[in-house]
């Protein structure tokens, strides 16, 4: 089987050591067979279902020549925790009264069919969240696509919790992880029926009626969320062919002595007959390498916070992740003694990149840059969310929505 396909790949929180050793075996191959699952490690196979795609990218630069292929990966059930399959439908309005809420619903444009649904079927109730407004179908089935849109920049800008927690943007701007056989025919009629865009951003905000439509059927509801949370992710080769400059290689990957013990298997595969391809991930330092392609684990988590994509970049260059990156401080304590921010555009290896919303500077997302226009990212602190190497414009494309952002580069200082 050619790997000209995407594939989807189901991963385990943990990846034991044979298990990157199995997956670089697979790929120094211009041929990927299929893996069952072997002692629970991973399945890894080429998906009748799910988004199919026949490209492959090669790219040249002081890097090397890399080649990359698109996967996808979706969340282990071990990941889709209980409130996922939350369905009850309801909005929150944090500090707000009965009072003030009902009458910002007619502001956000919303039908006089809606309001008089929202008035005689609507449950208004104080929790500890704040307030809440609790319905069913009908009011739903009443919303319109610029009611969603409305609704939900009010949420991200005043209630930004309920927001991240019933937002979800869609990778890619489509619904290509839906497509051929991911979910049934009617969940995907659904999918796109209460589907909107937020400028670039394609979300879903009715995920609890989703659910209560697909009634008993258990299955269908986990393809949906595994669906729902699918993160577009890269395998990575570094080719070494008769054409590369290995010292030049080396030195971009190295970045200064920052990142080292990969020039070893570099030098080896160039001097194997037959070996012409390292997979990145042999490359990478100890933190992103034992991270990469897997989902957070309860031993990364605080009992306050949890590993988001701030926490995998900062420490993208260390050999051991540290759980004072969990501790709620500003983000640049974390930066000011190992960074320094620098004014390019020409990005090398290991920087650290941060958005910052331009209207009230508050920080957004993080990611680091590897080479060309691949980064290792990994998207909020869901634990349905992985650790990849995937392309810029696809991480992006769940952050482009009608805010105005500007990014701020930060290189890692060397040791003294």
């Amino acid at each position: 089987m050619a790997l000209s396909r995407e594939l989807k790949l189901f991963c385990r929180p943990h990846r034991p050591c044979r298990f990157i050793a199995g997956l670089c075996l697979l790929l120094s191959s211009s041929v990927l067979p299929g893996a069952d699952q072997r002692n629970g490690i991973l399945s890894l196979a080429a998906s009748t279902s799910g988004p199919k795609t026949t490209w492959h990218k090669e790219s040249v630069g002081p890097w090397g020549k890399l080649e990359y292929f698109p996967v996808t990966l979706e969340p282990p059930a071990s990941h889709l925790w209980e409130a996922l399959y939350d369905e009850r439908s309801y909005w929150n309005f944090g500090n707000l009264e009965v009072a003030e809420a009902r009458p910002l619903l007619e502001t956000l444009g919303l039908s006089k069919e809606t309001l008089a649904l929202i008035d005689s079927e609507g449950i208004w109730k104080k929790a500890d969240g704040g307030l809440e407004l609790e319905f069913g179908d009908r009011i739903v089935e009443s919303l319109t696509p610029e009611n969603r849109t409305a609704l939900a920049r009010w949420f991200r800008l005043n209630s930004n919790l309920f927001f991240t927690k019933t937002i979800i943007n869609f990778e890619g701007g489509n619904f290509s992880f839906f497509e051929n056989g991911g979910v049934a025919p009617e969940t995907l009629d659904l999918v796109k029926r209460y589907s909107f865009s937020r400028r670039n951003v394609l979300s879903l905000m009715d995920r609890p009626y989703i659910l209560r439509k697909l009634g008993e059927n258990t299955a269908e509801k986990e393809r949906f969320l595994r669906a729902t949370f699918s993160t577009k992710a890269l395998i990575v080769r570094l080719v070494m062919d008769g054409s590369v400059d290995l010292d030049s290689i080396i030195q971009y990957w190295s970045c200064g002595e920052l990142n080292t013990g990969f020039e070893s298997i570099l030098r080896g595969s160039q001097a194997t007959e037959g070996l012409n391809k390292v997979d990145l991930v042999q490359i990478l330092p100890p933190v992103p390498r034992r991270y990469l392609y897997g989902f957070t684990n309860l031993q990364d988590v605080s009992p306050n916070n949890t590993p988001d994509c701030f926490w995998t970049s900062v420490q993208f260059f260390r050999r051991q992740v540290s759980p004072r990156l969990l501790d709620p401080v500003r983000l640049m304590h974390h930066i000011e003694g190992d960074f320094e921010r620098i004014e390019t555009e020409d990005l090398q290896f290991g920087d650290l990149v941060c958005m910052f919303d331009e209207a009230d500077g508050g920080f957004l997302h993080s990611y680091v840059h590897i080479a060309d226009d691949i980064v290792f990212s990994k998207n909020g602190a869901s634990f349905a969310r992985p650790y990849v190497l995937t392309l810029k414009s696809d991480m992006l494309s769940v952050y482009l929505d009608e805010s105005r952002y500007r990014f701020e580069v930060y290189r890692r200082k060397f040791p003294e």
